[in-house]
């Protein structure tokens, strides 16, 4: 069986919650100034100063904030799955206001041209690490329960799946860092 199909229902829920924070975030009703005002927004300005275009440095603290983030996700399932469905709703819901607000104040094409260069690599790679997570934390509930039973259950092979979808984030994170770094900026320069 294939990497997709082993875990399509790990996927699928990944991808609903992600889904779901973007209609949330949507919903939100905008400011009529800049983005910056947002309130939800106030918390992201520590981490605009990291945040040089065309910068090896700026790279580098993406993927390490977002290995970070997939890596919580993936390692503290076992002991919380609400972790990988906070970090996909919370990333979805980011993603659907920032679009929103793009959009109401500028343009549906800015929005597309600000999110989608990176945002094709790094959105997958946030539901790959936390389907891994929820197939690692199940796995690992499972086990607890057959110890508590006295009954046999091994986690390796639900491991390895859910290992599998993490490398594969890993990889897409460092490409989503590189577009984020050296061609959002490029493509987003077009637009006034």
């Amino acid at each position: 069986m294939g990497l997709l199909k082993e875990n399509r229902v790990y996927l699928l829920a990944a991808s609903l919650m992600m889904i779901f924070g973007m209609w949330m975030g949507a919903l939100i009703p905008q400011t009529s100034g800049p983005i910056s005002d947002n309130p939800f927004l106030r918390g992201i300005g520590q981490y605009v100063q990291f945040y040089k275009p065309y910068d090896a440095l700026t790279v580098l603290f993406l993927v390490s904030k977002n290995t970070l983030t997939a890596s919580l996700a993936f390692l503290l399932a076992p002991v919380l799955l609400v972790v990988p469905a906070g970090i996909l709703l919370l990333n979805g819901f980011m993603v659907g206001m920032v679009g929103s607000a793009l959009t109401n104040q500028i343009s549906l094409v800015v929005a597309v041209a600000a999110l989608a260069p990176h945002g094709i690599f790094e959105l997958p790679a946030l539901v790959f690490a936390c389907a891994g997570g929820l197939r690692f934390g199940l796995a690992a509930i499972r086990k607890a329960i057959s110890v508590w039973e006295h009954k046999p259950y091994s986690m390796g092979q639900a491991f390895m799946w859910a290992w599998r979808l993490y490398i594969i984030s890993a990889m897409m994170l460092l490409a989503a860092a590189i577009m984020e770094t050296y061609v959002t900026p490029f493509v987003v320069g077009y637009f006034p």
